[in-house]
């Protein structure tokens, strides 16, 4: 898997389809470049944007301005809401919260 884009300490790849999946760890993007070889074993989330969340907005377009904070904050509220209610939550609703979170805040 090769880095398409780093965003602080996110970084996003492409799938076989060519949409886009954000992948975040610790140290994962430190001192990557685009085009370079993801080290598999740091990744500790996937997360990717269906297309029902925003089919014309991009991973990367809607993460470049939300702070790598607001994204661990809706982890884990969106974790803690699984863990409430019994049940899963799809991983791309991560994004949507994270660019909710950025919005309230800004």
């Amino acid at each position: 898997m090769k880095i398409f884009k780093v965003i602080n300490n996110i970084v996003i790849t492409l799938d076989q389809n060519n949409q886009e999946i954000i992948l975040m760890g610790r140290g994962l993007g430190f001192k990557q470049r685009p085009g370079n070889n993801i080290d598999e074993n740091l990744i500790e989330k996937r997360f990717s944007l269906s297309s029902s969340d925003n089919e014309e907005s991009s991973v990367s377009q809607l993460l470049s301005n939300i702070s790598l904070e607001y994204i661990r904050v809706a982890n884990k509220i969106l974790n803690c809401a699984e863990e409430i209610f019994n049940t899963n939550i799809s991983d791309s609703k991560i994004i949507s919260l994270s660019d909710h979170i950025h919005n309230a805040l800004e």
